[in-house]
C-alpha cells in the first residue's frame, strides 16, 4: 500500500510529460504554418501590388511617347526641329508638373543624346544606361532603383516611333523611388531583389541596398557597373553571401524555406515572383519569433502540469500521514 502514492506520481508525471510533449508539439507545428501562410500572403500582396504600379508606370511611357508632338520632334532633322520644340517641349512638361513623383522628362535621340528635357540633362550621353538600350531595342522598361545626382530614382522608358515604324528615340521618365519604397514600407521584413540577385529595396530592422546574395563575377559585375545599371554613384557592388536565399530565389521557390542572414538568425522565408520582369519579393521573419508562442503554450501547460502533480503528491501524501496517525 506505501507504493501505491509512488505509483500514481509516477503515473501523473508521465501523463504531464506525454501532454506537454503532444502540447509543444501542436503549438510548434500550429504557430509555423500560421506563419508560413502569413508570409505567403504579405509577399503576394506586395509582389500585386508592384506589378501594378510597374505595369501602370510603363503604360503611361508608351502613352506619352505616343503623342504625335513626342514623335514629331523625335523624328525630325535639324531643319524642322526648331518648330517641333515648343509643343513636345510644354506637353512633357505638363506631364511632369501633374505628378509630384515624376521627377523629369527626357527624350533621347538614337544616338543616346538627351535631347529634350525637363531638367538639366539636355546633352547628356544616356546610350550605355540599360534603361534607353531596351527601349532602342523597341522594349517598354521599367529599371530598378539607380542612384544618380544625390538621389534614387527609377527610369522607365518606351520608344518612340517614327512614320515607318522605326525607334526614332526613347522617351524616358525619371520617377522617385519613394513611389516604389512606399509599397514596400507598408510591410515589415520584406525585400525586393531584383534578375541579378541585387537588392533593390529592404524594409527591415538592418536594410543594406545595392548589395548582391552571392558574390557576382568580375564579367558580370564590370558590365553592371558600366552600364551604370544602379545609377552613377554606385562603383561597386559588394556580397552579403546568402546562398540559401540565392538558389531560393533563382528556383522561383513559392515554398516557406529557412536561412540564415548576416548575423547568423535562422529565417522562415516566402518568395513570389513579380510577373512584369525578374523581381522577387521576400517576406521573411525570425524562427525565434514564430517560436515564441509555442514556447508560452508550453511552459502554460508545464506550469499548469506541475501545479497538478504537486497537488496531487500532497494529497497522497497528507492522506498517508493522517492515515498512519489514525
Amino acid at each position: 500500500m506505501r507504493t501505491r502514492p509512488l505509483l500514481i506520481a509516477s503515473a501523473t508525471l508521465l501523463l504531464l510529460l506525454v501532454a506537454t510533449y503532444v502540447t509543444y508539439s501542436v503549438q510548434t507545428g500550429g504557430a509555423f504554418a500560421a506563419a508560413e501562410g502569413e508570409l505567403g500572403d504579405r509577399a503576394s500582396l506586395l509582389a500585386q501590388s508592384l506589378d501594378r504600379l510597374l505595369q501602370s508606370r510603363m503604360v503611361e511611357t508608351f502613352t506619352l511617347a505616343a503623342l504625335p508632338s513626342m514623335r514629331g520632334f523625335a523624328a525630325s532633322d535639324e531643319a524642322t526641329r526648331p518648330q517641333r520644340l515648343a509643343i513636345a517641349r510644354v506637353e512633357l512638361q505638363s506631364a511632369v508638373d501633374a505628378d509630384p513623383n515624376i521627377r523629369a522628362g527626357m527624350i533621347v535621340d538614337p544616338a543616346g543624346y538627351v535631347s529634350l528635357a525637363t531638367d538639366d540633362s539636355i546633352g547628356q550621353n544616356y546610350g550605355d544606361r540599360i534603361f534607353v538600350r531596351q527601349a532602342l531595342q523597341g522594349q517598354l522598361y521599367a529599371s530598378p532603383p539607380a542612384q544618380d545626382s544625390g538621389e534614387i530614382s527609377q527610369y522607365y522608358t518606351a520608344p518612340i516611333l517614327n512614320n515607318a515604324g522605326d525607334v526614332a528615340g526613347v522617351l524616358v521618365l525619371r520617377i522617385a523611388v519613394q513611389e516604389m519604397w512606399g509599397l514596400v514600407n507598408t510591410q515589415t521584413d520584406v525585400q525586393v531583389i531584383d534578375e541579378n540577385g541585387v537588392l533593390i529595396a529592404d524594409h527591415s530592422a538592418s536594410p543594406q541596398l545595392f548589395v548582391s546574395l552571392m558574390p557576382i563575377s568580375d564579367t558580370e559585375k564590370t558590365r553592371l557597373l558600366d552600364e551604370k545599371h544602379y545609377g552613377t554613384r554606385v562603383v561597386q557592388i559588394f556580397a552579403i553571401n546568402a546562398p540559401v536565399l540565392a538558389q531560393a530565389v533563382r528556383a522561383d521557390n513559392e515554398k516557406p524555406f529557412v536561412y540564415r542572414d548576416a548575423k547568423g538568425r535562422a529565417l522562415i522565408g516566402v518568395i513570389r515572383r513579380l510577373k512584369v520582369n525578374g523581381w522577387s519579393v521576400v517576406a521573411f521573419t525570425s524562427q525565434d519569433s514564430v517560436l515564441q508562442n509555442a514556447r508560452n503554450a508550453f511552459l502554460t501547460s508545464l506550469a499548469f502540469g506541475l501545479f497538478v502533480l504537486f497537488a496531487t503528491a500532497g494529497f497522497f501524501v497528507a492522506r498517508s500521514i493522517w492515515g498512519t496517525r489514525s
